[in-house]
């Protein structure tokens, strides 16, 4: 895969992690929020928001989508980690103690590992069948 596709990958990625902290800061990155709400979040982002964005950009990216997938997977949940653990670990002072206090977070950085693969899968399935 080019520099220019991880670059697009990374970007997104981060460009989604800017999103989400923007929506939590009035919330204390979504301390505030109550069991209901949190999981409200964590279920429309693992349903919704993450296979969503995920199609539209392995399909963008192209070339094999199952890497792709494999590498959105990679900056989605490595690059957010890091930025999440700056933020609330280091920042505000949470440490790594951020993975339980936030913990919609940190479903966030293990479903897209299984989110992401399956549709990089079936977009290879798809596509390849369409081809051939």
């Amino acid at each position: 895969m080019s520099i220019q596709k991880h670059a697009v990958l990374s970007v997104i990625a981060l460009l989604a992690w800017v999103v989400f902290y923007l929506i939590g800061i009035p919330s204390n990155y979504f301390l505030d929020w109550n069991l209901a709400e949190k999981t409200l979040l964590s279920l429309v982002a693992a349903f919704a928001i993450v296979p969503l964005l995920g199609f539209f950009v392995i399909l963008f990216v192209g070339g094999d989508y199952f890497k792709v997938s494999l590498w959105f997977s990679f900056y989605a949940s490595v690059l957010v980690f890091v930025m999440d653990y700056i933020v609330v670990g280091l920042v505000q002072g949470h440490g790594m103690g951020f993975l339980l206090t936030h913990w919609p977070l940190t479903l966030g950085y293990l479903y897209v590992w299984v989110s992401l693969p399956l549709i990089g899968l079936a977009l290879r399935k798809i596509v390849g069948s369409r081809g051939a």
